[in-house]
C-alpha cells in the first residue's frame, strides 16, 4: 500500500488538539468533551423557519446568477448539482453570514477568542444527483500548517441518508494522518481513504433547516448519493485560529478576521465586499 502524499504534507501537522475551553458561550462542557471525542457536534438549531427562508432565498437568488451565465464564476457546474466555492470575497450577504454571532459563539467555545475564516462552500444535491462524496479527511488536502481548522455546515435543506447527508466516521480525528489514494470512481473528489472497516459505525449528520454542526478538519467524513426527490443544500464556513499558517498564498486572499484582536504575519484582513452580484 503507497499512502498519496500532497505537496505540502512534510509541513503539516495532523495533531488533534483538545479543546479546553472554560469560558463557553453555546456549548455545554458535554458539548466540548463529545467534540474532542467524536470530532464533531451533534446539530444544534440557530435559525428560525423565518431566518432560513431568507438564507436559502438569497442562495436561490445566486442559482440563478449562475444558470444564467455560468461562465461568471469558476465553479463546478453540471445539471444534478451545483456548487459555489469561496464567493464570500464577492458577496456582501454571504459574508455577512460569516460574521454571524448566531454562529461565532459556537466557533469560540472549540477555536478560541481570535478567529479567521478563509473559505465558504455553498453544495447542492438536487433530486438524482449520481456523485457521491468518498471518504476523506480535509486536512489532507488543505495547504495549512495544522489541523485546527473546523468547518461549519450549516443546513438551508432539511438533510437525511435519502437526500445525501454527511456521514462521520466517530473518532476517526484522533488517528492523525490516515492514507489514502486517489480515485477515478464517479465522485465528487479525486481521493478516498483506502480501509474503513476498522472504523465504528458510521454516523449520518442528519441535519434540519436552520440547524448546524461543526466537524474537525482531521474527521473522516463523505456522503451518498441523492436519491430522493428532494433537494440538499448546505453551506460550509471555515474557520481557523490564527496559529494556523497557509502554506500557499491562495488561503489569503480569501481570508478574513471575523473576531477578535490579533495581529497576523500569515492571513490578510481582506476588504468587505459591498454587492451581492457575482
Amino acid at each position: 500500500m503507497v499512502d498519496q502524499v500532497g505537496i505540502h504534507d512534510h509541513q503539516k501537522d495532523y495533531t488533534f488538539y483538545s479543546t479546553k475551553n472554560s469560558s463557553l458561550e453555546f456549548f455545554g462542557s458535554d458539548q466540548i468533551q463529545q467534540y474532542n471525542e467524536l470530532g464533531f457536534t451533534r446539530p444544534h438549531k440557530i435559525f428560525d423557519e423565518y431566518d432560513i427562508n431568507k438564507h436559502r432565498e438569497y442562495f436561490d437568488y445566486l442559482l440563478n446568477q449562475i444558470k444564467k451565465n455560468p461562465h461568471k464564476v469558476n465553479n463546478d457546474f453540471r445539471p444534478a448539482q451545483y456548487s459555489l466555492n469561496c464567493v464570500h470575497t464577492k458577496l456582501k450577504g454571504l459574508s455577512e453570514l460569516m460574521y454571524s454571532e448566531k454562529i461565532l459563539p459556537a466557533v469560540r467555545d472549540i477555536i478560541g477568542p481570535d478567529v479567521v475564516a478563509w473559505a465558504t462552500h455553498y453544495f447542492c444535491k438536487l433530486p438524482g444527483d449520481n456523485k457521491s462524496v468518498s471518504w476523506h479527511q480535509d486536512a489532507s488536502y488543505w495547504g495549512l500548517s495544522n489541523a485546527k481548522t473546523v468547518t461549519v455546515w450549516l443546513a438551508l435543506d432539511d438533510t437525511d441518508e435519502e437526500n445525501g447527508a454527511m456521514q462521520f466516521l466517530p473518532k476517526s480525528h484522533l488517528l492523525g494522518h490516515i492514507p489514502w489514494k486517489e480515485t477515478t470512481e464517479d465522485t465528487v473528489l479525486n481521493q478516498e481513504i483506502y480501509d474503513i472497516s476498522k472504523f465504528d459505525q458510521s454516523y449520518s449528520n442528519n441535519l434540519k433547516a436552520g440547524e448546524f454542526s461543526i466537524h474537525s478538519s482531521l474527521l473522516v467524513h463523505g456522503s451518498k448519493k441523492n436519491i430522493s426527490n428532494r433537494r440538499r443544500c448546505g453551506l460550509t464556513i471555515r474557520y481557523a485560529p490564527p496559529d494556523v499558517i497557509p502554506l500557499d498564498p491562495m488561503y489569503t486572499k480569501m481570508s478574513y478576521f471575523v473576531c477578535g484582536n490579533f495581529h497576523s504575519d500569515h492571513w490578510i484582513d481582506n476588504e468587505f465586499p459591498t454587492s451581492d452580484i457575482l
